[in-house]
């Protein structure tokens, strides 16, 4: 007996939850704001969302001799309103009716759904880690955010136009803080005090030089957070991940993904200090993404994941969080289109609290 077009969507509409949920956890800074509850689904009226940075302490203090002196308190305004767009996102997939005529109960429907749906939001989810990673709109994903940040056009990976707003340059820069000059959710790191992330670059290529310019960096996250926390998770490009494996006697390796719908070994990670570094294939050093900056040496991003906050345009699920629509018929072909659509915005309130550590692929893991 075939199988409809609709039977499919509804199949669709109730395994979205679970699909929504693996597609969330099949990357580790996505992972972390799932489990603390850092994605807002819910109440969210349009794309454009206005949040609080405090760049640093917002406090003064008065030493009291007399008793008469004036309290400082409130005097200091360091904070500042950021803004995010969330673009829409359709992933669009067709499955051939013909297929669905000759399939014959829940068996070959379940082999449907693994062949087409699951698949298409594993690619789904690839598309926006490229983006994250290092930006340079491919698969017309130009409007998600990327973490690849600094001065330069959209070749260069280091802008993003959510919803056709204009560019906004991307989150961290490979440069120190005193020269970085991007705009980042709207504010300019330029006049606002605190507003950038933390950097450091090696090039000697001597394996304790990058153990050291990693703690380094990561300690200065540390400092920077203070009450929001450490750096948790640590992105590398596979050149800096792998000698890092390598390098270790002893090392742990842990899987990120329990969901029945994942294989626990998409992805593994290794302990750095409190952190686990992940190894991100979208890093890849020889894009052109990075051609000219300290990053095509291999790039590793140091993330607080508590910094980090995602925000939906949808209700209970609905709405923007991975809706499914469709069965559409292509017109003049015996096809059938389903989307699976995300309305998504994300952004970092802390920059300070992350960093960016460049030159960690060269001769990394060979004995000085």
């Amino acid at each position: 007996m075939a199988i409809s077009a609709d039977v499919l969507a509804s199949a669709l509409q109730d395994l979205a939850p679970g699909y929504s949920e693996t597609f969330m956890k099949w990357h580790p800074l996505f992972e972390k704001l799932i489990g603390r509850g850092g994605i807002q689904t819910e109440n969210l009226e349009g794309p454009y969302k206005q949040f609080t940075v405090v760049s640093q302490g917002p406090g003064s203090t008065t030493e009291i001799v007399y008793g008469s002196e004036l309290v400082k308190g409130g005097r200091k305004q360091v904070a500042s309103s950021g803004t995010a767009y969330a673009p829409r996102l359709i992933h669009a997939f067709d499955v051939p009716r013909k297929e669905l005529d000759e399939a014959n109960g829940a068996q070959d429907l379940a082999k449907i759904l693994e062949k087409y749906p699951e698949l298409a939001m594993g690619e789904f989810h690839e598309q926006i880690g490229a983006q994250l990673a290092l930006g340079a709109g491919a698969n017309n994903l130009g409007g998600f955010p990327t973490l690849n940040g600094g001065v330069g056009d959209v070749s260069s990976g280091t802008t993003y136009n959510p919803g056709g707003i204009g560019a906004r340059n991307g989150l961290l820069e490979q440069a120190l803080p005193a020269a970085q000059a991007g705009v980042v959710h709207g504010l300019d790191k330029a006049t606002v005090t605190g507003w950038e992330n933390q950097y450091g670059d090696t090039t000697s290529g001597a394996l304790e030089d990058v153990r050291r310019a990693m703690r380094e960096i990561y300690y200065r996250c540390q400092r920077q957070g203070k009450t929001r926390g450490k750096v948790d998770l640590i992105l590398a490009d596979e050149a800096s991940y792998h000698n890092y494996l390598e390098d270790l006697d002893t090392y742990v390796q842990v899987a990120s993904v329990t969901d029945e719908h994942t294989p626990a070994d998409i992805r593994q990670g290794i302990k750095f200090m409190d952190a686990t570094m992940w190894l991100e294939d979208h890093i890849d050093i020889t894009s052109s993404a990075l051609t000219g900056k300290p990053g095509a040496n291999g790039l590793m991003y140091f993330l607080n994941s508590k910094t980090f906050h995602a925000y939906t345009l949808s209700h209970e699920g609905g709405g923007g969080y991975f809706k499914t629509s469709g069965p559409f018929r292509i017109p003049e072909q015996d096809l059938f289109r389903y989307e699976i659509i995300l309305y998504m915005g994300l952004y970092c309130d802390q920059l300070r609290a992350n960093g960016v550590l460049t030159g960690s692929g060269i001769g990394f893991g060979t004995t000085p």
